[in-house]
């Protein structure tokens, strides 16, 4: 008789993510599940980014643009449009809303790191 062989799985399809939405200029982006190269851009850049110089202002827009087409990819969004529609505080409130699950798992790991596991 065979013996059988125990198995673990990991189901990651059970991972759905509360849902997130930005409204933005008439348009309603899902940013729920942002692809993880996106986000990991995003975490990258995020020195440049809170810098306010220049060259974070046209990577604010860059990666504007990108997420919204990497959520809505039936409904592109250009760089051209979000300059015409929206202002630099909205673009960065926007960011940051994008990026707080992100830096909630940051902080919840730095937490877990610092008190020792029972």
């Amino acid at each position: 008789m065979a013996q059988e062989v125990e198995q673990e799985i990991l189901d990651l399809d059970k991972f759905i993510p509360a849902k997130r939405i930005v409204k933005l200029a008439g348009k309603v982006i899902d940013v729920s599940k942002i692809p993880s190269e996106v986000i990991l851009e995003l975490a990258k850049k995020k020195t440049v980014l809170d810098s306010e110089t220049d060259e974070s202002f046209d990577m604010v827009f860059d990666l504007a643009v990108k997420i919204c087409n990497a959520c809505n990819p039936d409904d592109e969004i250009t760089k051209k449009w979000l300059v015409g529609k929206t202002s630099i505080e909205q673009l960065l409130a926007m960011l940051e809303f994008i990026m707080k699950p992100l830096k909630d798992r940051s902080s919840k790991n730095g937490k877990n790191a610092e008190s020792p596991s029972l």
